[in-house]
């Protein structure tokens, strides 16, 4: 009997162990889960209090979890691709790899030592020869791109037009000096170079252009006619949709944000994706003109770029903030600017690098949205003696004192075609 009985007392010892073990096991994975519930809480919290609430916003919501275990699968597919098509990745820049480890290590403190081995392209000069185009690579204060940043890129707020020519007097006679900037690749030279005279100075050769932008000033009038047609079908008020409204507030300083503001989108490529009803049905010179003659153009091959109709309506202003990556150049194709708007876009850190433009109808803006950057648009109010018209190029007050922008993301001119090619696996559209 004393032995029956110290059998039962075993079983009843061990029964109570594996309570307990089974108890503890499951504490623990309670805990941990509940742990990982509140930080994604809090990081739901942040994200939500800095940017807007779309969740699949990457400028926004970038270190989320998904777009976490998103970027390092396609950190494994382009590791993979290296391998298997190396014809379509050789020469890109190491700095991209180098990217990819620090961010790897960030989000998950891995090996990332089998990085492949990749030979930079010597045979494209991404640096100028020039001292003041070298002390503009990047980083630069103010720049601060919230998903990748590519250290080594000329950065500088604007790209102007002029920047690539200027004319100086060398011994009272004037010369041309070309300055060498990335950004002629977007811009079409509009001056000729003239013949060298013998004994003089030779010019350096052009550096070859594809005029991405000159081509959007050529076919200013078809896209802004063709936008015109479109809104008084549909009705302008329907056809734009409101941005998340923590991202925009009144110009006039108040923090409330009326009905009366907005700023609202009509996109043909939304995160490199083409939404093909509206380019096919209602822009379908728009899209040609993009897609037969902008080959610097992002969207489609990347899902860092987008190409949309931007409103803002009058006494709007969109907070400062700064785009997802350097490896981007943003420019505006002003379309519909009323007369009398005391309108801008800054770009830079104030007191540091900051410069500020105002739109005008048919002239681009090129600039670097990876720096911290704000627009407000505001229209003075006007007298009795005004003319009922107040938009610069004619037409009636049909959009209440709007200004309405094209907006186009062009790839850095910096970057090779193996370089856009490995971004695009790391972002590709719709990522």
């Amino acid at each position: 009997m004393m032995i029956i009985l110290g059998d039962i007392e075993m079983q009843a010892v061990l029964v109570c162990i594996l309570v307990c073990i089974i108890t503890t096991i499951y504490w623990f994975w309670w805990y941990r889960r509940s742990s990982k519930i509140k930080n994604a809480a809090i990081s739901k919290q942040e994200d939500n209090e800095n940017g807007c609430n779309d969740p699949n916003c990457i400028r926004c919501h970038s270190s989320s979890q998904q777009h976490i275990e998103t970027f390092k699968a396609n950190v494994t597919t382009l590791r993979r691709l290296v391998k298997l098509e190396p014809a379509l990745f050789d020469g890109m820049r190491d700095e991209i790899w180098s990217t990819i480890d620090d961010m790897l290590a960030e989000h998950s403190k891995v090996d990332t030592s089998c990085a492949p081995s990749v030979t930079p392209d010597t045979s494209i000069d991404t640096t100028s020869t020039t001292t003041q185009l070298s002390s503009l690579l990047s980083p630069q204060q103010g720049q601060n791109p919230t998903v990748f940043f590519l250290p080594g890129l000329e950065a500088t707020p604007f790209h102007h037009h002029g920047h690539f020519l200027n004319t100086t007097e060398e011994n009272g006679d004037e010369s041309l000096v070309f300055e060498e900037c990335v950004c002629i690749k977007l811009w079409k030279r509009h001056t000729a170079i003239p013949s060298t005279p013998v004994g003089k100075k030779k010019f350096p050769l052009p550096i070859p252009t594809t005029g991405d932008i000159q081509v959007l000033i050529e076919n200013y009038q078809i896209i802004r006619q063709e936008l015109l047609d479109y809104l008084s079908s549909d009705g302008s008020e329907e056809s734009f949709t409101p941005f998340d409204s923590k991202v925009y507030t009144n110009a006039n300083g108040t923090t409330k944000t009326s009905n009366d503001v907005e700023w609202s989108s009509i996109y043909l490529y939304h995160q490199g994706i083409r939404q093909s009803d509206i380019c096919n049905k209602h822009f379908p010179q728009t899209s040609q003109i993009l897609e037969m003659n902008c080959p610097h153009r992002l969207a489609g091959r990347c899902g860092l770029g987008s190409v949309y109709f931007s409103k803002l309506k009058r006494n709007t202003k969109v907070k400062e903030h700064c785009g997802p990556s350097n490896v981007r150049w943003r420019c505006h194709l002003p379309l519909v600017v009323p007369k009398g708007s005391n309108s801008q876009l800054r770009v830079g850190l104030a007191g540091v690098n900051e410069e500020c433009v105002g739109w005008k109808e048919g002239v681009p803006i090129l600039f670097d949205d990876s720096f911290v950057h704000s627009a407000v648009h505001q229209v003075v109010e006007e007298d009795d003696n005004t003319d009922e018209n107040t938009y610069s190029n004619g037409d009636n007050d049909t959009f209440d004192g709007a200004r309405i922008v094209l907006i186009i993301d062009f790839w850095h001119p910096a970057l090779s075609e193996m370089d856009r090619n490995a971004l695009g696996v790391l972002y590709p559209p719709g990522s």
